[in-house]
């Protein structure tokens, strides 16, 4: 029993840092028929720091300006390939972190037909162009490497789980859930709905807060029609905070809706394997039989949620103390 609890602790205990780990983007634009080239690389921060990332491709680059913010560093290069094209590309210090980078190119108009969108990975830093199968399905793996990068949203999924306890339940809930999400995202994405994500962020927290008191709660939520109204109430929030990172990164413009579709279709199947994990768990692992153990991470899993809400709020009052 001990081992078991031991585990969930490191595990939910590794969440502290709380914000989701947003993919760097690299927008490369060919101006001319020549082979030079405008890069924009952007990096996010992570913990409160930038990750150091730098750009190295088969082209000679010049730095043309840097800005940063506190969600990002974005550097601007010259790229100047002579007479070769853009060939490979290498996100240098990539393998060190969690974090994919998407890159869209787009080229001058008399080779407008190879304007691509792809995915530079950890595992695989540097890239060959020529090698690459470019398409759309790149934003199915952001979607569904962000959910599993979401802490904060893997942490609601489980409240849910725990709350609707009957598997019909939890199928129901979460359906419930994906629809309130993909509306929002899809508002926010479009521009439709613009939301500053800092709050957004504190009260997805604070929800996971409620959750979790919920389920610690004797006369907590038991009424499937009253947790499926919450579900969707906190779900349209989530959908906002889902659209954080798509929204820094963009669509293809020429393939907005194909991509909106296969990020949210990454999110999903992203949400689905982490119902499935925990459902396993919970199977092998007997812990409905122990009342004590049961509830541990419904516990951590508020006490993890109350300390994101608290700093994500300091970061909106701070600025106002000055």
């Amino acid at each position: 029993m001990s081992r078991h609890l031991v585990l969930i602790v490191l595990f939910l205990g590794g969440l502290a840092q709380g914000h989701e780990i947003r993919p760097a983007f690299l927008q490369i634009i060919q101006h001319d028929s020549s082979n030079s080239y405008e890069a924009s690389f952007r990096q996010p921060q992570v913990a409160g720091r930038f990750l150091g990332l730098s750009l190295d491709t088969n082209c000679q680059q010049k730095p043309v300006s840097s800005s940063a913010n506190m969600s990002a560093l974005t550097e601007v290069f010259n790229l100047s390939c002579d007479k070769e094209s853009l060939k490979e590309i290498e996100i240098v210090g990539l393998d060190r972190t969690m974090i994919d980078t998407l890159v869209r190119i787009t080229y001058h108009r008399d080779r407008a037909g190879k304007n691509s969108t792809l995915l530079i990975t950890a595992d695989e830093p540097r890239i060959s162009l020529s090698n690459q199968n470019l398409g759309l399905p790149v934003y199915f793996s952001i979607g569904f490497n962000h959910l599993l990068n979401g802490y904060d949203h893997i942490l609601f999924v489980l409240m849910l789980i725990y709350l609707a306890h009957r598997p019909l339940d939890i199928i129901k809930i979460v359906t419930i859930f994906t629809i309130a999400h993909s509306i929002t995202l899809a508002l926010s994405v479009f521009g439709i709905l613009k939301i500053s994500q800092t709050p957004v962020e504190a009260i997805i927290a604070a929800s996971i807060v409620l959750l979790a008191s919920e389920n610690i709660r004797p006369s907590g939520t038991k009424n499937l029609r009253h947790l499926s109204f919450i579900t969707f109430a906190f779900g349209l929030l989530h959908g906002l905070g889902f659209a954080g990172a798509l929204t820094e990164i963009g669509l293809p413009p020429s393939n907005q809706i194909s991509a909106l579709f296969f990020f949210n279709a990454g999110l999903e199947l992203g949400q689905l394997a982490v119902i499935m994990i925990f459902l396993i768990i919970a199977r092998v692992t007997s812990i409905k039989n122990n009342k004590w153990l049961f509830v541990a991470p419904v516990y951590l899993s508020g006490g993890i949620a109350s300390y994101w809400f608290f700093a994500r709020s300091s970061q909106i009052i701070s600025p106002l103390m000055y």
